[in-house]
């Protein structure tokens, strides 16, 4: 019995796979239900970014602090030799 539930769950897995590979999804769509799908996944897409901003806010905060410390770094050096492996300016 345990494999006859198997092998029906793996079935249904298949034929899942298969429909979705099919893409007949969008030819029976309306206008309309393609444009309330686009809208569903771009704010699912939007719930996921500010997510990750949430999670992982530590990540911008040390960018912006580098891209400071490099326009710094740029103003300081602006008039002082070229630094080692840096191209000359022209």
């Amino acid at each position: 019995m345990t494999y006859a539930i198997g092998i029906g769950i793996l079935a249904l897995i298949v034929i899942g796979i298969a429909k979705a590979a099919s893409g007949r999804h969008y030819e029976d769509m309306t206008e309309e239900g393609f444009e309330a799908e686009a809208k569903r996944g771009s704010s699912m897409g939007s719930a996921i970014g500010s997510l990750q901003k949430i999670i992982d806010s530590a990540h911008s905060t040390e960018h912006m602090i580098e891209q400071e410390q490099r326009l710094e770094a740029d103003r300081t050096n602006s008039g002082d030799r070229p630094r080692p492996g840096s191209p000359p300016k022209t």
